[in-house]
């Protein structure tokens, strides 16, 4: 039975910019926890946007209603 061809995972480069103490904290955190830095920083993302990020994005201000724009309701009543 002839093997899948596996799929090609393609990967996108991100750039962003520390500053040197948030470098230093980041070198000391992946020192203590044995992990690299790039892990780090895709846990971390991760992790934001299944709690605050991505699927939960709830507008925070409601559109406003104009005098003059009608509702469906309007007909209701």
């Amino acid at each position: 039975m002839p093997k899948k061809k596996r799929r090609k995972i393609k990967f996108k480069a991100v750039n962003f910019k520390l500053t040197s103490s948030q470098k230093a904290k980041v070198d000391a955190f992946c020192k203590e926890n044995g992990t690299t830095p790039v892990t780090m920083y895709k846990k971390a993302i991760l992790i934001y946007l299944e709690h605050k990020g991505y699927g939960n994005y709830k507008p925070s201000m409601h559109p406003e209603e104009h005098k003059n724009q009608m509702s469906i309701f309007d007909f209701i009543e």
